[in-house]
Protein backbone atom coordinates (compact mmCIF):
# COMPACT_ATOMS: atom_id res chain seq x y z
CA UNK A 1 0.00 0.00 0.00
CA UNK A 2 2.64 2.14 0.91
CA UNK A 3 4.52 1.66 -2.12
CA UNK A 4 1.62 2.50 -4.39
CA UNK A 5 1.48 6.06 -2.34
CA UNK A 6 4.81 6.32 -3.55
CA UNK A 7 4.40 6.01 -6.64
CA UNK A 8 1.35 8.25 -6.78
CA UNK A 9 3.45 11.10 -4.85
CA UNK A 10 6.21 10.89 -7.41
CA UNK A 11 3.59 10.62 -10.23
CA UNK A 12 1.85 13.96 -8.68
CA UNK A 13 5.23 15.74 -8.89
CA UNK A 14 6.41 14.50 -12.22
CA UNK A 15 3.50 15.79 -13.62
CA UNK A 16 3.89 19.23 -11.88
CA UNK A 17 7.54 19.58 -12.85
CA UNK A 18 6.94 18.52 -16.34
CA UNK A 19 3.88 21.15 -16.29
CA UNK A 20 6.09 23.47 -15.22
CA UNK A 21 9.10 22.97 -17.51
CA UNK A 22 6.85 22.61 -21.14
CA UNK A 23 3.47 24.19 -19.86
CA UNK A 24 0.06 23.45 -21.95
CA UNK A 25 1.49 21.94 -24.80
CA UNK A 26 2.40 18.88 -27.54
CA UNK A 27 5.89 17.74 -25.17
CA UNK A 28 3.81 18.18 -22.30
CA UNK A 29 1.13 15.40 -23.81
CA UNK A 30 3.76 13.03 -25.46
CA UNK A 31 5.88 12.78 -21.81
CA UNK A 32 2.93 12.00 -19.79
CA UNK A 33 1.20 9.56 -21.98
CA UNK A 34 4.36 7.67 -22.15
CA UNK A 35 5.03 7.89 -18.48
CA UNK A 36 1.49 6.86 -17.93
CA UNK A 37 1.53 3.95 -20.05
CA UNK A 38 4.69 3.01 -18.25
CA UNK A 39 2.27 1.11 -15.44
CA UNK A 40 1.16 -0.69 -18.26
CA UNK A 41 4.45 -1.48 -20.72
CA UNK A 42 7.29 -1.40 -19.72
CA UNK A 43 9.14 0.04 -22.82
CA UNK A 44 7.03 3.23 -22.20
CA UNK A 45 8.85 4.51 -19.30
CA UNK A 46 12.05 4.44 -21.32
CA UNK A 47 10.72 6.40 -24.09
CA UNK A 48 8.94 8.61 -21.33
CA UNK A 49 12.98 9.63 -20.26
CA UNK A 50 14.06 9.82 -23.80
CA UNK A 51 11.88 12.12 -24.90
CA UNK A 52 11.74 14.04 -21.75
CA UNK A 53 15.61 14.04 -21.84
CA UNK A 54 15.66 15.37 -25.56
CA UNK A 55 13.20 17.75 -24.98
CA UNK A 56 14.70 19.68 -22.05
CA UNK A 57 17.78 19.59 -24.44
CA UNK A 58 15.81 21.34 -27.11
CA UNK A 59 14.22 23.62 -24.80
CA UNK A 60 17.37 24.39 -23.03
CA UNK A 61 15.11 24.06 -20.08
CA UNK A 62 18.34 23.38 -17.01
CA UNK A 63 19.26 24.57 -14.00
CA UNK A 64 17.25 23.08 -10.88
CA UNK A 65 13.97 22.76 -12.30
CA UNK A 66 14.98 20.88 -15.57
CA UNK A 67 17.36 18.61 -12.94
CA UNK A 68 14.65 17.84 -10.90
CA UNK A 69 12.12 17.10 -13.08
CA UNK A 70 14.58 14.43 -14.88
CA UNK A 71 15.66 13.18 -10.73
CA UNK A 72 11.55 12.88 -10.61
CA UNK A 73 10.88 11.33 -14.34
CA UNK A 74 13.31 8.46 -13.07
CA UNK A 75 12.00 7.75 -9.83
CA UNK A 76 8.37 7.31 -10.82
CA UNK A 77 9.23 5.52 -13.92
CA UNK A 78 11.34 3.03 -11.65
CA UNK A 79 9.32 3.01 -8.45
CA UNK A 80 6.64 2.17 -10.67
CA UNK A 81 8.50 -1.19 -11.98
CA UNK A 82 10.27 -1.37 -8.12
CA UNK A 83 6.28 -2.04 -6.84
CA UNK A 84 5.66 -4.36 -9.79
CA UNK A 85 8.31 -6.90 -8.90
CA UNK A 86 7.37 -6.46 -4.93
CA UNK A 87 10.93 -4.97 -4.42
CA UNK A 88 12.04 -4.86 -0.83
CA UNK A 89 12.37 -1.10 0.79
CA UNK A 90 15.86 -1.27 0.35
CA UNK A 91 15.36 -0.96 -3.58
CA UNK A 92 13.18 1.96 -3.16
CA UNK A 93 16.31 3.67 -0.36
CA UNK A 94 19.24 2.96 -3.49
CA UNK A 95 16.86 4.06 -5.91
CA UNK A 96 16.32 7.95 -3.93
CA UNK A 97 19.73 8.04 -2.89
CA UNK A 98 21.30 7.42 -6.76
CA UNK A 99 18.84 9.99 -8.37
CA UNK A 100 19.95 12.51 -5.83
CA UNK A 101 23.28 12.32 -6.56
CA UNK A 102 22.30 14.38 -9.47
CA UNK A 103 22.33 17.33 -7.49
CA UNK A 104 26.03 17.24 -6.59
CA UNK A 105 27.14 16.06 -10.26
CA UNK A 106 24.51 18.99 -11.37
CA UNK A 107 27.12 21.84 -8.85
CA UNK A 108 30.26 19.80 -10.47
CA UNK A 109 28.76 19.87 -13.78
CA UNK A 110 28.15 24.34 -13.58
CA UNK A 111 31.39 24.57 -11.98
CA UNK A 112 33.04 22.94 -15.12
CA UNK A 113 30.79 25.33 -17.44
CA UNK A 114 32.70 28.24 -15.62
CA UNK A 115 35.60 27.26 -17.61
CA UNK A 116 34.50 25.12 -20.69
CA UNK A 117 31.43 26.15 -23.28
CA UNK A 118 28.12 25.67 -22.43
CA UNK A 119 27.56 22.67 -24.60
CA UNK A 120 30.34 20.74 -23.08
CA UNK A 121 28.50 21.42 -19.64
CA UNK A 122 25.10 19.74 -21.09
CA UNK A 123 27.08 16.67 -22.14
CA UNK A 124 29.03 16.41 -19.03
CA UNK A 125 25.45 16.91 -16.59
CA UNK A 126 23.54 14.56 -19.47
CA UNK A 127 26.23 11.66 -19.33
CA UNK A 128 26.77 11.91 -15.55
CA UNK A 129 23.30 11.74 -15.19
CA UNK A 130 22.95 8.37 -17.18
CA UNK A 131 25.73 6.88 -15.75
CA UNK A 132 23.92 7.15 -12.09
CA UNK A 133 21.05 5.79 -14.07
CA UNK A 134 22.68 2.76 -15.33
CA UNK A 135 24.56 2.64 -11.99
CA UNK A 136 21.10 2.63 -10.24
CA UNK A 137 19.67 -0.40 -12.40
CA UNK A 138 23.10 -2.61 -11.97
CA UNK A 139 22.56 -2.17 -8.30
CA UNK A 140 19.03 -2.70 -8.20
CA UNK A 141 19.60 -6.55 -10.76
CA UNK A 142 21.58 -7.54 -8.22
Amino acid sequence: MIRKLLTAGLLALFVLFVYIDFGVGVETAIVLVLGFLAILWEPAGYFALTTLGFFLVYRSVGGFVGLFTLIFAIQYIESVYLTKRNAPAEHYYVLFAGTLLAVPVYYFAYLLSLYVPSFVNTAVASVFIALLYVLFYIIVKR
